[in-house]
């Protein structure tokens, strides 16, 4: 009862705080009373703010002993203080920056994601004599002063969480099709060889694999099965991952790694799916607990997968509506939100969690095209954004101080790249963005007036939020056609009302180009400038230019083709020159001027 009580009143408490600020932040309300998102009423500006500033944020947190502090520990201290990592730091921080770098082009979270790594590798791995080998201790348990993995948060020295290997292995394999660094995929290999090896059939109170075990000697955690939080986890979408990746591309063991996927998967559709129950994921946590992010990481992963099986999207909205009827936080009901909390043993509302939810929210109504969930997930995003402080802190929780490097950063700026992949119409619309791929995007390059990219697949699809319609988009050099059917090869443009979203098949090319000029003229920076009237025209155009005696110039008109279709050369300072396209037919063409190298391009419409 006392438990209860108090419940009521801290319920009560976010109610009333709701109303005026969220963490950080003064609520700010649409004209119906319901949560519009933190900085700016746009909801893509607001998003893309908020992932510059925690990036930003990331990239100057202090050194500890030499160290950047998120190797040392699981939240952020102003001098840089170890408290020991989170089991599932260093994979989430590849899958955040994975995407992030896509969406950005930013080569420094390549970096971050290869120093992360490489300490993690270099001081975590179980010993190959090991009854569980070659798998990653989740924490610096016995020296948090270095990056030296060795044990559990809780238990000490030799336990791990398998679950946590499965995650790491799965987004090792992301890390390998980036860098082409075979040591990832070997390492992600050995772990997979593991998990494969020690599955279990499981029941409904003994998950496939244990919440922890010891590496070392293969004993469960202390009590083993009379003790459910140390027994029962069911993180295991990860794993799926892992075992279903290498199986596809033959890599290792693909006939046990076969039959490990198959018995997780009966376990799941045979228990959590019916029950609801997935048991526990944190580390610190020492109750029976329902975490959420198992739940709901398994809906994603059901639901972006037809093969799963005839009724995958009701599986995924199944795991949905119990994870909310569990879960769900009213205590913000007063601005239209549904938070989410974290897990049944600790109440609170969490930004990576509402966040995730809102994203997979979105991609069950791309799947099904039942939008009636729609707004609801997008105040959930919008919440998330008030946890987020001008400088880039991110807390985890309304009601709770700490800046944890997971909630707040590798597991927040994942959820919404995906969420605008998912639901493009609340991506940034002043800005070019790669929203998604069903490959890896190894290499991305944005430009005034390009984008160059390449995946790891010869065969993906890419998604992209652009300003503009491109002129052109071209795989391995050859133009791909604009088509109607997305399963065509070539590209599907769809307006908004400002800018739209370009999606691109490529079935046998690795490098693709999205341009807003001819294929057969450079983007080269210039400060030319000339003028060019009337433009439209039906017969003939007017181009005025200033140069220095003596300068010769070239003046071409180009088809969207990259074809030059028209020549002239002119020469001796300030020139206006008459050309005559009257042979030309109605359509867009380009005016491309040229001079000691430097060269600018004008878009001239003919019509008549």
């Amino acid at each position: 009862m006392l438990k209860k009580l108090l419940f009521t009143l801290v319920l009560a408490i976010s109610v009333f705080m709701a109303d005026a600020q969220i963490v950080y932040h003064n609520a700010v309300k649409d004209n119906n009373g319901n949560l519009m998102p933190w900085y700016n009423p746009n909801h893509g500006s607001s998003y893309d703010h908020c992932l510059g500033l925690v990036w930003n944020f990331w990239q100057n947190i202090p050194l500890y002993n030499g160290y950047k502090s998120y190797l040392l520990g699981h939240t952020y201290s102003p001098n840089g203080s170890n408290n020991q990592v989170g089991g599932d730091q260093f994979a989430m921080t590849i899958s955040s920056w994975a995407l992030y770098y896509a969406y950005t082009g930013d080569t420094n979270l390549l970096n971050d994601m290869i120093y992360s790594t490489e300490y993690y590798l270099a001081g975590s791995m179980s010993k190959p004599t090991d009854a569980w080998p070659n798998i990653p201790y989740p924490s610096n348990y016995t020296n948090n002063s270095a990056p030296q993995y060795d044990g559990d948060y809780l238990l000490g020295k030799n336990y791990t969480q398998p679950d946590k290997a499965g995650s790491l292995g799965a987004e090792l394999l992301t890390l390998y099709k980036i860098t082409g660094n075979e040591k990832y995929k070997d390492v992600a290999i050995k772990i997979a060889n593991t998990l494969a090896a020690k599955v279990d059939t499981g029941s409904a109170t003994l998950s496939p694999y244990r919440f922890k075990v010891n590496a070392v000697d293969g004993t469960p955690a202390p009590n083993g099965v009379s003790n459910p939080p140390l027994a029962f986890c069911g993180n295991l979408a990860p794993t799926l991952r892992l075992f279903e990746e290498l199986s596809a591309r033959n890599w290792g063991n693909t006939v046990a790694y076969d039959s490990a996927y198959s018995t997780l998967k009966k376990w799941i559709i045979k228990y959590p799916l019916q029950n609801g129950n997935w048991g526990n994921f944190f580390e610190n946590i020492v109750f029976i607990s329902n975490a959420q992010t198992n739940a709901v990481t398994m809906a994603q992963y059901i639901l972006e997968r037809p093969d799963w099986g005839a009724t995958y999207n009701q599986d995924g909205r199944k795991i949905m509506d119990a994870t909310l009827a569990l879960l769900g936080s009213h205590a913000y009901d007063t601005v239209g939100t549904t938070a989410i909390f974290e897990q049944t043993a600790d109440l609170k509302e969490g930004g990576s969690h509402t966040s995730r939810f809102g994203s997979i929210e979105l991609l069950y109504a791309e799947n099904t095209g039942d939008t009636s969930r729609v707004e609801q997930a997008i105040r959930q995003l919008d919440w998330a954004t008030y946890l987020v402080d001008f400088d880039g802190k991110c807390r985890f929780s309304p009601r709770n101080n700490s800046i944890w490097f997971t909630d707040g950063y590798v597991d927040f700026v994942r959820h919404y790249i995906r969420a605008m992949g998912y639901y493009p119409k609340i991506a940034p619309d002043s800005a070019n963005h790669c929203l998604r791929s069903t490959s890896v995007i190894k290499s991305i390059q944005y430009h005034p007036k390009e984008i160059n990219y390449s995946t790891y697949d010869s065969a993906a699809t890419e998604t992209f939020r652009l300003t503009s319609k491109p002129l052109q988009v071209l795989a391995n050099g050859a133009a791909l056609s604009e088509v109607s059917n997305p399963g065509s090869e070539g590209y599907i443009w769809e307006p908004y009302t400002l800018g739209g979203v370009l999606k691109v098949k490529h079935s046998n090319a690795k490098n693709v180009d999205i341009l807003w000029y001819p294929s057969g003229i450079a983007d080269e920076s210039s400060t030319m400038n000339f003028d060019v009237y009337p433009n439209p025209t039906a017969d003939k155009v007017r181009l005025h230019f200033a140069g220095s005696a003596g300068d010769e110039f070239t003046v071409s008109v180009i088809d969207i083709t990259g074809r030059t279709l028209i020549q002239a050369k002119l020469s001796n300072g300030s020139i206006s020159h008459t050309l005559d396209v009257s042979g030309l037919a109605s359509g867009n063409y380009f005016v491309h001027l040229s001079s000691n190298g430097n060269s600018a391009t004008k878009r001239l419409g003919i019509s008549r």
